[in-house]
Order: structure tokens, then C-alpha cells, then sequence
């Protein structure tokens, strides 16, 4: 968790998950390389604006990496479409497999589009769970008018990531003292070893969550109850200009792709609007 005074942890939080979903709805009604190699960029300056660490660095760079070198492998090995190049070939025809197998041009183009899609939304996701309290989190939830339960509970949730995250650690600590090594007995020693690691992480994650529950009962702790807040979550002007900056893009991205919807499906067309469906055609 970032704990830095500035950057994106000085941002309300309704702020930051209204930026996220803008994102989303972004890389969904995207299609065009430039357009989501833009949104890439966007949700990498965002994320250096929340001013990680260098473990968080060193997390995001792997977890990137992985995430695009498997989508395009994988798009890239498996492209059914046509036409397709043969790019680089694995296997020369068989009799199971008789086109061969071949990494193919085109899917790898195809899946450096589906990862730009990821990237951007990785990006962003994580320069807000970098610079996001689960306090300021949970104010921001309950200032949206969001249900105190809900608001409750995913808070709840969100504190429990890193408690499962350190007793997975120790349990991987114990079992590499004892001389456990991946592989080393065969894969299904290996599989069942990993399974049974997983039974005293969730025993814990059972417990925990048992003695949070009464701990808050014997509180006297209601759901029903009406809750006060001692710090009321206002925004600010300028966060309100934010706001306003996102739905405009939003909604003007989403008219350009309806419009040019509606004339490719000739349902409507109109001269006035040819400017438009080129632009949407070429950058959207």
C-alpha cells in the first residue's frame, strides 16, 4: 500500500474509482491500435502519478509482462481467422495436425490489441489499490450513498488480502524448509503438495474471519443501526471538473461509436456526419 502524502493518494476516492470505471468503459468501446495504445499510456502516467514503490514496480512490471506475452502467444498459436501469415512455424504438418502448428501474424497483432486492453485497465487498477487507504476506500463508498453493509463488507474483504497474502507466505517459507521443490517428485506429487498447501491458508482465512465476527457482535454492532461519520467526504471544484471531464469523454466516445454503429448497420445515415464516421472508423 502506498503511503505517501501526494500524488494519487491525495485523491477522493470516488474520484479515483470514477476514473477506473471511465477506463473500463474506454478499453471496452475501443478497437483501434492508436486508441488503445493511448489508453495504455494514460493508465501508465496514472500509475506513476500514484508514486509506487519499488516492489509494487517490480510486481507490476512482471505481472505486465506475463499478461502480454501470454496473450499474444496464445492469440498468436490458436488465430483461427483468415486471412492468416505464418509467422514463425513450430511443427510441420501431420497427420494430427495437418495445417501444422505455426505462430500466425495476425494473431499476434490481434492479441497485442486484446493486451493493450488489459494493460490499460491493469495499469489503473493498481495505481489505485497502490494509493487507496481501505479507510478513505470505505468513506468514499458510503459517500456514494452505497449501502453501510456493502460498504462493510467490501472494506472487510480488502483488509483480508494481505493477511491471506502474508499466511500464504509462511506457509510457502515452512514447506520450502522442509525440502519441498516444485517438480522435483513428478507433477502429480507436486499438484497434490500445492493443493494440500492451500487447506491451513484457508483454516486461517476461516478463523480469522470467525473471531472478526464475534469481535463486532460483542460490540454491539448492527447493520440496521443509522451510522454517523466523523469526516464528511466532499469534492472539491476542481475534482468536480474531473468528474465532468471524464463523462464528457465518455459520452462522446460512446455517441461516436452508436453513430457509426447505426450507419455500418444501415439503419442511419447521414452526409453531416461523415467526418465523424471516418474519425471513428481510423482512431476509434
Amino acid at each position: 500500500m502506498n503511503r505517501h502524502g501526494d500524488g494519487l493518494a491525495r485523491v477522493d476516492g470516488r474520484l479515483k474509482m470514477a476514473l477506473g470505471f471511465s477506463m473500463s468503459i474506454h478499453v471496452v468501446l475501443a478497437d483501434s491500435l492508436p486508441y488503445l495504445g493511448l489508453l495504455a499510456l494514460a493508465g501508465l502516467a496514472v500509475y506513476l502519478f500514484a508514486r509506487p514503490s519499488a516492489f509494487q514496480l517490480k510486481l507490476t512490471f512482471i505481472s505486465i509482462a506475463l499478461l502480454a506475452w501470454g496473450v499474444m502467444f496464445s492469440q498468436g498459436l490458436f488465430y483461427g481467422e483468415y486471412p492468416r501469415t505464418v509467422l514463425v512455424p513450430l511443427l510441420p504438418p501431420n497427420a494430427i495436425m495437418p495445417g501444422g502448428l505455426n505462430i500466425y501474424r495476425e494473431g499476434v497483432y490481434y492479441g497485442l490489441v486484446q493486451s493493450l486492453r488489459m494493460i490499460a485497465v491493469t495499469l489503473t487498477g493498481y495505481a489505485i489499490c497502490f494509493s487507496t487507504r481501505p479507510d478513505q476506500f470505505y468513506r468514499g463508498l458510503l459517500a456514494m450513498r452505497v449501502p453501510f453493509s456493502v460498504a462493510f463488507m467490501a472494506v472487510s474483504a480488502i483488509r483480508f488480502i494481505p493477511i491471506v497474502a502474508g499466511e500464504f507466505a509462511t506457509v510457502r517459507r515452512a514447506m520450502t524448509m522442509k525440502g519441498y521443490r516444485p517438480f522435483r517428485r513428478g507433477i502429480r506429487d507436486t499438484l497434490a503438495t500445492e493443493v494440500a498447501s492451500l487447506r491451513p491458508v484457508l483454516s486461517g482465512a476461516i478463523r480469522r474471519s470467525e473471531e472478526v465476527a464475534i469481535s463486532i457482535v460483542t460490540r454491539g454492532f448492527a447493520f440496521g443501526r443509522p451510522r454517523t461519520t466523523l469526516r464528511e467526504e466532499r469534492l472539491s471544484p476542481a475534482a468536480w471538473g474531473v468528474l465532468a471531464g471524464l463523462a464528457a469523454c465518455v459520452l462522446a466516445v460512446t455517441l461516436c461509436k452508436v453513430l457509426f454503429w447505426l450507419y455500418i448497420s444501415e439503419i442511419y445515415y447521414t452526409s453531416v456526419l461523415r467526418g465523424l464516421y471516418q474519425f471513428t472508423r481510423t482512431w476509434l
